[in-house]
Order: C-alpha cells, then structure tokens, then sequence
C-alpha cells in the first residue's frame, strides 16, 4: 500500500519531498513533486488516514508540482492524488504515500481513468478530416474525372469533422479531469480541455472540414482546408511535442499533408476507374502519388525514430509494438500501391478486360488497410513514446563491508532518499564471490531514531543478490547491516555507514 502509484506517461515523476514512503514526525508545510518537463497543473486531492478526501491547493511552477496539504494532519498514512497536463496535452496521474508519525496503510484513492475514448474520439476525427477533406481536395483537381462533382460520402465526412471535433474535445476532458463523466458537466473541465494543445486541434479541424465543404474548384479554399487539416495534427500528440519542436511540428504537418491527400484520394480513385478515361486518371496519380509517398516514407521514418530512438525499443514498449503493426501495414500499403504502378496500370493502359475489375478490388484492399493505419496511429494515444519514458541518469551509492571471513560489494541504486532498490554479491575470504544460504540487509538511522528496515534479497541467475524497493528516508546517514547466511551452522554480520544523496 506504501508503493507510489504512478502511471508510465509523458510527464513523469522525478522526485519528492517528502519523499514516498517516509514517515514524518511532523506535517510538511508543502509536498513538492518534481517531474522531467514543465506541467500544468490539473487537480490535487488529499485522502487522509481515515479515507476522507478533499481537494489540495496546488500550483504549477516549471516542472515542479507544489501542493499545500490541508489543515490539521492527523497521524497516520496520507495519500496525495495528483493530475498534471503534459507538454503535448496528455494528462498524467499518480499518487504519493507518505506517513506522519505512524504507519497505517494508504488510504484507497480513485482509480485512474483510461485513455480510450480519447484515443476512439481521435480515431473517429481522424477518419472525417482524411477522408473527407482529402477526398474533397482531388475531387477539386483539374482534369480528373470527378472534378466539379463529389467524391461519395466525402462532404458528409467533411462536415462530420464538426461533431467529432466535439467528440474529441469531450473525451479529452474526461480524460484530464479524471472524474467520470462529471466532467462533461463541469466548466472546469471543458475549459482545461480547451487549454490543452487538444483543445487547438479540436478547433482547427471544424474549420478544414468547413472549408472543404465549401471550396469549388482548386481555390484558395481548398488548399486552406487541406492545410488546416494537417495543421490539426501537428499541433498536439507524441511526435509533434518532441524536441526539437521547431523541427518536429513542421515534419507532422507535412507527414499528415501527404497522408491525407494519397489516403484521401483512394475513394475518388474507385469512382474514376468506372470513367472511360480511367487510364488517363490512373496515370495522372501515380505521376503525383510517387513524390507524395516519398515524402510520407521521409518524414515517417524520422518521426518513428525521434520516438522509438533504439532499434530495441519496437519490441520492448508498448509504443514499440503499435508501431511495429503499423510499419507492417504501411510495407503491405506499398507492395499494393507497386502493384498498382508496375502491373495493374499498364493493363489498364493496354485495355486488358480483366484490369479495370481487379484494379477496383486492389483498391478497396489499399483503402481497408489505410483505415488500419489511421486506427493503429490513433492507438499511440494509449501510451507514451519510449523517449518519453527515458530515465534519468542513474546515481549509484557504493559500498564494501567487511567482515571476519566474509565480504560484501553493495550498490543502492539512485542513492538517494525516496525508492531504491539494492544490489549485493556476497564475496569469501579470497575475495570471489560465493552463494550463501540467506542475504538480509538492515537499514537503521541512529541519528534521527529510525528502527531497523530489513530487506531480504534474491539470488539472480547473474550471481547478484537484489532486493527491493526499499524507502530510505531523507536526514542524516544510515547504518547498514549485511546478514549473510554462509550455511545451516554459519552466519556472519558486519556493517558501515553510507550517506545518500540529496
């Protein structure tokens, strides 16, 4: 129950004061949490010993969290709920457990709300501005077939940007508020959801599915609403946060640029292959489609690996594995759009009777497989890119205890109050490590009255003993005390002194 509850996101916690899993003698006057980047502050809410609840006064400062606990703590166990806003608009919740005076267990606080309907309401608003927009915008292109007409369903996706954008904005309130769908009627709610770098993309997409809609002919209008639907995307989201961010923004705008216009087209291409000059059509988009898919590959490729940033990382993260089936989706796209080029194409030029109808069924593949896309990459607001979740340096407390007959190396790694965790290799007479029976390592601070923490430890396939975590409270320095059980009949116990980091 001691154990900070912190989710793995965008912003993440870095320290404490005080620090998890301490016991104070006396009531802090202010928690202080510092995270890896600036925040912005949501909500705080103090759950007392006894279960009570009621909302903190906290205040954002760059990337520290300061949090001024109520009046009257009682003894006992005291949970802090907190719930910032990343820099890319994310929110991110935890909670953060220290004692006063006692130990009583951690009062249960509110389950953490899940990302899903925001990541559906940014799927389902994804698929208007692609579709819709996109496929207004060939239909607008000179001298294809459906120029001056409607590419099917694409203006009703146009406008359907407007409630989705709703949709959108709703679902991130509910997702930074935390509360349930209370937060659909609370003012506070709606209004830091509109603050958020969503709120801007959720404003930005009406305005390109209206003037999609509205545009006649390859205006001014048209390539406004294709612009302010790749704008939409480069505002908020993982890749388009990232630093540098004068880099990163521009290659999500022109990565959803070409996106929309070769996802979009692919409806407006179906309809052209029932026109008698449906070669012409074909020929005419591979002539545009190829640069505008070297583009997509360009700028994917970069923002994949500014997010990813090892090879390791596809497999290792969650992040990693959406997009890894996304990758493999895009590899299936270009198979079927070569396909299209190389074998589809010339038949089609040469009149060949079999080419129109398998031409159209290629199509509805490439389509089907495009919407998979854009589901996999609305999939990425479920979990942190992994340069987002990069740790910080690790700092590492050493030291040797020696006994009569017996030696130890131990590491604390961090080395600093708050969680740690403890590494140790149990060495004999001749210095080599052995295998004892049993590894207890004893933490005590004689100077500020802190009884023994006894922490037991594990033998790793590696030869290390480890054990963990282990909450070292912050003051003066701490007294460890190896047990080590040599075999049935031998133990041995020897101890030092270490002072943690601050």
């Amino acid at each position: 129950m001691l154990l900070p509850l912190q989710a793995l996101a965008h912003a993440q916690l870095r320290g404490a004061q005080p620090a998890a899993g301490a016991i104070l003698d006396i009531a802090p006057a202010e928690v202080v949490l510092t995270f890896n980047e600036p925040l912005g502050t949501l909500q705080a809410r103090w759950f007392a010993p006894d279960g009570s609840a009621e909302d903190a006064e906290a205040r954002a400062e760059g990337p520290r969290l300061i949090v001024t606990p109520p009046a009257g703590l009682a003894e006992g166990t005291h949970a802090l709920s907190w719930r910032v806003m990343s820099d890319d608009g994310h929110p991110v919740g935890g909670t953060h457990v220290f004692s006063i005076g006692v130990e009583t267990g951690a009062p249960e606080a509110s389950a953490a709300p899940t990302p899903w309907p925001a990541a559906l309401a940014r799927g389902v608003l994804t698929l208007t501005l692609t579709f819709g927009v996109g496929g207004l915008f060939w239909a607008a292109l000179p001298d294809t077939h459906v120029s001056g007409t409607r590419v099917p369903g694409a203006q009703s996706l146009a406008l359907a940007s407007i409630p989705a954008a709703g949709l959108m904005l709703a679902a991130q309130a509910l997702d930074m508020a935390g509360t349930g769908a209370a937060a659909l009627v609370s003012r506070v709610a709606w209004g830091m959801a509109l603050e958020s770098p969503y709120g801007l993309a959720a404003m930005l997409a009406p305005l390109a599915g209206v003037n999609a809609a509205g545009a006649r002919g390859l205006g001014p209008m048209a390539f406004l609403a294709i612009g302010l639907a790749a704008l939409s995307f480069a505002v908020a989201g993982h890749a388009a946060r990232a630093e540098p961010l004068a880099l990163m923004a521009p290659l999500v705008f022109v990565h959803a640029l070409a996106l929309i216009f070769w996802a979009g087209t692919l409806p407006g291409l179906v309809v052209a292959l029932r026109a008698p000059d449906a070669a012409l059509q074909m020929a005419r988009f591979s002539r545009l489609a190829v640069p505008m898919v070297a583009v997509l590959v360009l700028t994917g490729a970069a923002l994949a690996w500014r997010q990813v940033e090892t090879p390791a990382a596809l497999v290792g993260t969650a992040y990693g594995w959406v997009l890894t089936g996304k990758l493999a989706l895009v590899v299936l796209v270009l198979v079927v759009a070569a396909r299209h080029r190389f074998s589809l194409a010339p038949q089609l030029a040469q009149g060949a009777p079999t080419a129109r109808p398998a031409f159209t069924r290629s199509l509805r593949v490439e389509l089907v497989l495009m919407v998979a896309i854009l589901a996999l990459t609305a999939g990425f607001r479920l979990t942190p890119p992994p340069r987002a979740m990069a740790d910080l340096p690790e700092t590492r407390a050493e030291l040797h205890l020696h006994g009569r007959q017996t030696m130890a190396d131990r590491v604390l790694i961090q080395g600093r109050p708050g969680q740690n965790r403890l590494e140790i290799v149990p060495l004999g007479a001749d210095f080599q490590p052995f295998t004892p029976l049993e590894v207890t390592l004893v933490f005590s601070g004689p100077v500020e009255g802190l009884e023994g923490i006894e922490l037991r430890t594990e033998r790793g396939a590696d030869g290390i003993w480890r054990g963990g975590p282990v909450y070292p409270p912050p003051g003066g320095p701490l007294d460890v005390v190896a047990d080590i059980l040599i075999n049935d009949f031998r133990k041995e116990m020897f101890g030092s002194e270490v002072t943690l980091l601050s």
